[in-house]
């Protein structure tokens, strides 16, 4: 595969890491007396900075969909998803401060885990056009995922609890959402665009894309970000190499000793995505002694 989409998949992942970091830096400071999604929504939409944490989502979007056209998702999203470890020391920029040695090991764990994962797998590039049938059973079992995900979310009083059910929920859809792109930017290109218009899988791009960066703001608002942002950007990479797998027929190297290094280098990923947000998790204020006080923030539909 040629060393373009990998670039172009890096810039997305740094362009992503500080549109994370400015949207979790407004979201989290939302008043709790917005009890709905609806007021949730109106108050982001009218707060400059998230607004310009959208502008960042919507460039590192267009970045990840090209690279996902020009690569395979086995490659791309690892890349994309190991970027959001800079939306900490991000946030510490935002806070006026220098990160911290234990913010640069973490990435570096991160990264050490990214670069030994894309040599081992090196997976077939695979078929350029998707298998319809599986990408829609990877879809409908997202969807299930999700609502289950979403729903156990409203039975759980814990704020760090419900915001790490949330990020399963959000990282389930954004890996679907990953396949999509690289599904709808395929018919785009390859026949009539205005075809997209009765295409299902543009309509489910659509659908589950607005709706994990929903479920992505509640989490956000939840708690703090190291209670959503490991599982949730562990679950979407699952879930776009299984699409990209099932979907794409991109196999990755299968011996049982590269298999072996493969998941060790993915948990490498998750290790530096988890330090980064333990120390996030660390740098927040301490929750009041007094019990008489929640733990926990209300998310918008309590």
């Amino acid at each position: 595969m040629s060393t373009l989409p990998v670039v172009i998949a890096i810039v997305s992942a740094v362009t992503f890491a500080g549109s994370t970091s400015v949207q979790h830096h407004a979201a989290h400071g939302a008043p709790p007396a917005l009890r709905t999604i609806v007021a949730f929504v109106r108050y982001l939409v009218g707060h400059p900075v998230w607004l310009a944490g959208q502008v960042l989502a919507v460039v590192g979007l267009a970045l990840h969909a090209t690279a996902l056209h020009l690569g395979t998702i086995a490659v791309v999203q690892p890349i994309v998803i190991s970027g959001v470890v800079l939306a900490v020391p991000f946030r510490s920029a935002l806070s006026g401060r220098w990160p911290w040695p234990r913010e640069i090991l973490a990435v570096g764990i991160a990264a050490v885990g990214l670069t030994v994962f894309l040599v081992a797998s090196q997976p077939t590039s695979g078929n350029r056009a998707p298998y319809m049938l599986p990408a829609a059973l990877v879809c409908g079992g997202c969807v299930v995922l999700t609502v289950a995900a979403a729903g156990a979310s409203r039975l759980v009083r814990k704020a760090n609890h419900r915001a790490l059910l949330l990020g399963v929920a959000a990282g389930v859809l954004f890996g679907a959402v990953a396949g999509l792109m690289k599904s709808v930017l395929y018919d785009a290109t390859h026949g009539n665009p205005l075809l997209l218009l009765t295409s299902w899988t543009a309509w489910a791009l659509i659908v589950l894309g607005l709706s994990a960066v929903v479920l992505n703001q509640v989490a956000y608002r939840a708690a703090p970000l190291s209670a959503s942002m490991p599982v949730l950007n562990v679950v979407d990479g699952v879930v776009a190499l299984l699409f990209g797998l099932v979907a794409f027929d991109e196999i990755p190297r299968h011996s049982p000793l590269q298999l072996t290094v493969e998941v060790l280098a993915f948990a490498a990923i998750a290790a530096g995505l988890w330090l980064v947000a333990r120390l996030e998790h660390d740098e927040a204020p301490t929750p009041s002694a007094d019990p008489s006080v929640e733990d926990e923030v209300r998310t918008p539909g309590d």
